[in-house]
């Protein structure tokens, strides 16, 4: 028997009592206020089950959303959740002049039955693995992406071509740059090195790659140098690779093309390379302006001009 039906059975003896030998004895007896005896008197109807205590949340809130906000609630969700979540919905919100939290905001998108499927709970690092980078350039994470197969249509898929994703991400603003090419080849390395250097306002120190052969040829030669290399070393960067076989070494920028492909690629086509960086830049400038937990509450771009205005 549960607390709850333990309790309703209590007060059902105590109503009977009281039904046989009247409401002011059966208060004496149980040690019952006389009041609540009367109120439980008037809601038994024979059973235990009538007497079970009901919910004492209040009906409604005077700071609770309004008809008109749960309206655009349910228009932004049904818009923006499928393809930029929670935040996503939240940032639409505020542009039509929404001023909530985000946490008021899914707390009644949730009362309203606007919910997603539950997701396995993760467990949580007490401690960082890695130093905090404190400062923009101090370390840019570099990676390349292939464009997923069913993104490509027109010539570029009859051609049985391939196209490809640059990235980088700075450690410490998660502010990035991307560019897209056909080829995966170190020279197309040194000219997205080239395009960084003008897109960041900040100087380089460090980039971190994985041991890609666009990246180094430390395991193809011991002489001979990769473009990559001999351009880094004449722009005086340190080029940092990490372990053989441990991708999470550059876990900001695989992470940023996870979010690349539930934002973006899931979503978009391309007929040619031209076309790909068309909606590159406008993807980017989104995800350079998109607000972040992990900074915070605050985007790249505002945490990149706070550090260069320090």
């Amino acid at each position: 028997m549960n607390m709850i039906t333990q309790e309703a059975k209590k007060k059902q003896a105590v109503v009977e009592y009281a039904l046989k030998y009247g409401k002011s004895a059966a208060s004496r007896k149980y040690g019952v206020s006389l009041s609540s005896v009367k109120r439980w008197c008037k809601r038994y109807d024979g059973t235990w089950q009538s007497l079970i205590e009901k919910s004492h949340r209040p009906h409604s809130h005077p700071n609770q959303h309004t008809p008109k906000e749960e309206k655009q609630i349910r228009n932004s969700f049904r818009k923006c959740y499928a393809r930029y979540g929670w935040d996503g919905v939240h940032s639409d919100l505020q542009r039509k002049g929404y001023t909530r939290s985000l946490s008021g905001m899914i707390y009644a998108a949730k009362r309203m039955g606007l919910t997603a499927p539950p997701k396995a709970k993760r467990k949580s690092r007490t401690h960082r693995r890695y130093p905090e980078i404190l400062v923009p350039g101090e370390k840019v994470q570099i990676d390349v992406k292939e464009v997923p197969y069913n993104c490509l249509r027109g010539a570029v898929l009859r051609d049985n071509k391939h196209l490809y994703q640059w990235t980088a991400i700075d450690e410490c603003t998660r502010m990035r740059f991307v560019y897209g090419f056909e080829e995966h080849t170190p020279e197309n390395s040194v000219r997205f090195l080239a395009m960084l250097i003008k897109a960041f306002p900040f100087r380089i120190q460090t980039v971190q790659t994985d041991n890609g052969t666009e990246f180094t040829y430390k395991f193809i030669s011991d002489e001979k140098v990769s473009p990559f290399d001999k351009a880094l070393a004449r722009l005086g960067i340190r080029h940092k690779l990490i372990p053989p076989r441990t991708p999470w070494h550059n876990g900001k920028v695989e992470r940023s093309h996870r979010n690349d492909q539930r934002y973006f690629y899931d979503w978009e086509t391309f007929r040619n390379v031209e076309e790909l960086n068309r909606k590159l830049e406008k993807h980017l400038i989104w995800s350079n302006n998109k607000v972040m937990r992990t900074l915070g509450g605050k985007s790249p771009t505002q945490l990149l001009r706070e550090k260069l205005s320090a």
